[in-house]
């Protein structure tokens, strides 16, 4: 039988069609209040962005979600895991610099109203490992090991573009955002036992155009940073001592670079590698337990794990929930494929406007990867179904999203009565007439604007 997936589109008239709101209806109508029971511990799995990006999730939207559980009687918390080090300047990797990005980016305990778990401990690497039953590529996945402590968990996504997964959504964000730091890199399988990073050929070429730069160069520092002194340069080659090499995964951040010639099988298992791993986490946490809520805004070619974010794809599109991860992130797809890109957009400037164009294929993937191919996996691994029946949702007026304390009966005015009766707001003589000195029709007239558009170069 096809899933079920509850939509709300991001048109807003009043306090009701709210984003955050929005977000919170589509999870009331597809069953989220017969999920939680008075006394529950219920996870909230979002990601609270990498440092330099600014477009992950508003933290408003999560606490709306928060407080929807607060007020079904459980006991909600924000969780995350730690990342892995796939750049140099990641600032997640520890729990102390994780939670310090996400305040930065509103996300605490005062604002969400509710603990912030890091639940794979303090480097990450508090985890279980869990079976995959059907994987494509996994047979095991590493679970943070706290996410099991809880009884309901809500996953709470941003639906955009993503280079390695080729799209972000419900899947990546169980798949990756609930591995622990070895699990996400058993997912890249760069510590695969055939393809292990350590056996990669590392590309000379490159190394010595690399060694050419000002120092500290990217060879210098790799040579420095690498926590167990496996590689050493003596000015003309870069070598790598394999037996010293315990797999830390930290020289994967100048795969980039240009400084490997890695394997050709690497890339193209990260799709399929992440539904698998996000499988066998929602066997293990019990998918009884799990419901899925999609944010298809600022939809970006690429992740809220990048140091930045380019231009959206494709207009707001809206708010999506399903018990089905499979089914939910399908249809956010199938939502941004069928509308015209975003002018001036990555997907406008390839030619990918148009709809229908797999632009996700064609803009998001660092090789060109099928925006298909998490969904085929997941089809394939038993975790959902891509078939769907998508339920337009209504808003409706509740009390519960007027701004505590106030409510109809009890509005602002009414609470403070006794101390606006003090208050006098006569400005006195303050306004010239009820004419204005400056016409309407003078009013109206565009002013003269850019004279004309020179570089930063040419200004001096």
């Amino acid at each position: 039988m096809s899933s079920k997936v509850y939509y709300l589109n991001d048109r807003a008239g009043s306090m009701m069609d709210s984003i955050p709101f929005k977000g919170v209806k589509v999870l009331q109508d597809a069953g989220l209040a017969g999920m939680i029971k008075p006394g529950d511990r219920v996870a909230i799995k979002t990601h609270m962005g990498e440092w330099g990006n600014a477009l992950n999730l508003r933290p408003h939207w999560v606490s709306a979600v928060a407080d929807e559980v607060k007020r079904l009687g459980g006991m909600p918390a924000i969780v995350e895991t730690c990342v892995a080090a796939y750049g140099e300047n990641v600032s997640r990797i520890s729990r102390e610099d994780h939670l310090r990005v996400a305040a930065a980016h509103g996300f605490t305990e005062e604002t969400m109203g509710c603990p912030i778990i890091i639940c794979d401990g303090e480097y990450g690497t508090e985890d279980v490992k869990v079976e995959v039953p059907n994987g494509v590529y996994l047979k095991y996945a590493y679970l943070a090991k706290k996410l099991l402590d809880f009884d309901v968990v809500i996953v709470v996504s941003h639906f955009k573009g993503h280079v390695m997964g080729v799209f972000g959504g419900a899947m990546k964000n169980v798949g990756i955002g609930m591995a622990s730091a070895r699990g996400k890199y058993a997912i890249h399988n760069i510590t695969h036992p055939e393809i292990v990073i350590k056996t990669w050929q590392i590309n000379q070429d490159a190394v010595k155009q690399h060694a050419q730069a000002p120092s500290p160069n990217l060879i210098e520092r790799m040579v420095d940073n690498c926590p167990c002194e496996a590689f050493s340069y003596d000015g003309e080659t870069l070598t790598r001592d394999s037996e010293r090499c315990h797999q830390c995964g930290f020289c994967f951040a100048y795969l980039f670079q240009g400084v490997y010639n890695f394997p050709p099988e690497l890339i193209p298992s990260w799709p399929a590698g992440i539904t698998d791993a996000a499988c066998g986490f929602v066997n293990a946490i019990g998918k009884e337990k799990m419901i899925f809520l999609n944010y298809a805004m600022d939809i970006t070619p690429g992740c809220d794990c990048g140091f930045f974010h380019d231009r959206a794809l494709t207009p707001n599109l809206g708010v999506f929930a399903s018990r089905d991860p499979v089914a939910v992130d399908m249809a956010c797809i199938e939502a941004a494929e069928a509308v015209t890109a975003v002018p001036g957009s990555s997907a406008s400037e390839y030619g990918f406007g148009e709809a229908n164009t797999e632009r996700f294929t064609n803009c998001s993937s660092m090789a060109k990867l099928s925006q298909w191919a998490q969904l085929n996996a997941a089809v394939y691994n038993g975790m959902g179904d891509t078939e769907y029946v998508l339920v337009n949702s209504v808003t409706e007026f509740t009390e519960a999203f007027n701004f505590p304390p106030y409510t109809t009966a009890e509005p602002y005015t009414h609470v403070h009565k006794e101390i606006y009766k003090k208050i006098n707001m006569d400005p006195g003589d303050y306004a010239y007439g009820k004419l204005p000195r400056l016409s309407m029709e003078e009013q109206s007239k565009k002013p003269k604007g850019k004279v004309k558009e020179i570089s930063i170069a040419e200004e001096h």
